[in-house]
């Protein structure tokens, strides 16, 4: 009879050959197997169910024509993120895939979000701020100082935007003896770069301001994105006028404000860097004025102390009195020149501080400190590669040297070493040796076997 061709397993043989898991230990090993091969991936869809938590996490699905998965954005990530996700939004999210064990669900961990489109945006925005920077561009000596007072405010931007009237309302405020003038431009779009420019172009040929604001409202990185042209930026840089600019919100950073002589925050704080405080400059004045009445007050007190002295002294009055009279017209004259040159001192005094003050604006510090940085962290990368360089070249010369003492090498060279065949010890004398014995000679390729048949020992 012939026998079955798989023969059935005893109970007891299919106990001992199975490995039965449980579910926790089957999920633990999906996703240690998922984690493992696929890792931290990039991917872009549309948000759909979005929730967040009580606890600032963040839930979602990010989905496509034909598939979805779902997402976990947990808050110590989503709190570094300047965007707030909504339902339809196309986004780039990077995270891990992995499965969340209690459940079984396949999901992605996120640690990344931004708007789908501006990651090129963004990239190209970086390269062309690195550029530049590296010209030295944006250097804080480069830059022009502001007019204390300037003759008149120039203004750069759509004359229908809300940045002017926030400029114009400052301005009627602080200061409202300075004209102003409009240079009405585009904001946004392709054209936008080309027609600030122009607005630039004509500033600079009707030469009627000593300062012009550069701005606009907030938006996207698409809406500023006219203020990153670089050919614009280099027009900024020829302007003969000081220049100081606004654009978007704090958070923004465009190449016209790193480029600008000065950079606000708001178009409202804009206006109020160009011009001073109308109720300030006249309680300086005020004070001014007093400290010069006062002093000149006790000059000529001590003149007039002195010309009655002299009178008491005066043997001829009308000769006395003549004399008087040519002295006291030549203090009066030391006196006013005493007076301007007084009132010039106070005044490049004045001057001064205020240059000195703009100069340690916090944000020009923080660049100059910023920059040292760079510098020293490409200074930390060439000497680690050259520390790295020198441990490279001392170990090749150690595996050369090791290699040099090795037996296989010295083997090559035609010498060999000789064995007893069956204690396999190496025979280093003829004395160690007899007629019949067996040998092993080993060679730099092999080994070959011999019979003494005849020994002889060196006179």
């Amino acid at each position: 009879m012939r026998k079955p061709f798989l023969q059935p397993q005893s109970l007891e043989t299919q106990r001992t050959s199975r490995q039965v898991l449980s579910v926790s230990q089957l999920n633990r090993k999906a996703k240690g197997l998922m984690e493992g091969e696929i890792g931290s991936v990039w991917l872009e869809g549309e948000i759909s169910n979005f929730v967040s938590a009580k606890s600032g996490h963040w839930y979602f699905s990010l989905k496509d024509d034909s598939a979805q998965i779902s997402c976990a954005l947990f808050r110590f990530n989503n709190q570094r993120l300047s965007l707030s996700p909504r339902e339809g939004d196309k986004v780039i999210v990077k995270g891990k895939v992995s499965i969340y064990e209690a459940r079984g669900d396949f999901q992605l961990v996120a640690d990344y979000m931004e708007p789908a489109g501006l990651g090129q945006l963004q990239q190209q925005l970086d390269l062309l701020i690195k550029k530049m920077q590296q010209q030295g561009l944006f250097a804080p000596e480069r830059k022009k100082a502001l007019p204390f007072l300037p003759k008149a405010i120039g203004i750069i931007t759509s004359p229908t935007g809300a940045a002017v009237h926030d400029v114009i309302s400052v301005l009627a405020r602080r200061c409202p003896m300075i004209p102003l003038i409009i240079y009405p431009t585009q904001v946004q779009g392709k054209q936008a770069a080309n027609s600030v420019k122009q607005a630039l172009a004509l500033a600079i040929e009707r030469h009627e301001c000593e300062v012009l604001i550069i701005t606009r409202g907030g938006g996207s990185l698409e809406d500023l994105w006219c203020f990153n042209d670089e050919s614009l930026a280099q027009a900024i840089i020829d302007c003969p006028i000081a220049t100081v600019a606004a654009i978007g919100h704090q958070v923004d950073t465009t190449i016209t404000e790193l480029v600008a002589d000065l950079r606000a925050a708001t178009p409202s704080a804009a206006a109020e860097l160009v011009a001073p405080e109308q109720q300030v400059l006249a309680q300086k004045i005020d004070y001014l004025y007093q400290e010069l009445s006062s002093h000149l007050q006790n000059r000529l007190q001590t003149f007039q102390n002195r010309l009655n002295i002299a009178r008491l002294k005066l043997k001829d009055p009308e000769n006395a009195l003549h004399h008087a009279d040519i002295k006291l017209a030549k203090l009066k004259q030391r006196l006013k020149d005493a007076f301007q040159s007084r009132v010039q001192l106070y005044s490049q005094q004045y001057t001064d501080l205020s240059h000195k003050l703009v100069g340690l604006n916090p944000k020009s510090l923080l660049f100059e400190q910023q920059h040292r940085q760079q510098a020293l962290s490409l200074k930390l990368k060439q000497l680690m590669k050259e520390r790295i360089q020198g441990q490279q070249n001392k170990l090749n010369l150690l595996a050369a040297n090791l290699d040099t003492l090795s037996p296989l090498s010295t083997l090559a060279r035609g010498y060999s070493i000789t064995l007893d065949s069956q204690t396999r010890k190496v025979v280093n004398s003829t004395a160690d040796t007899q007629i019949d014995q067996r040998l092993s000679i080993r060679l730099s390729d092999g080994e070959v076997d011999c019979k003494i048949i005849e020994k002889s020992a060196n006179h």
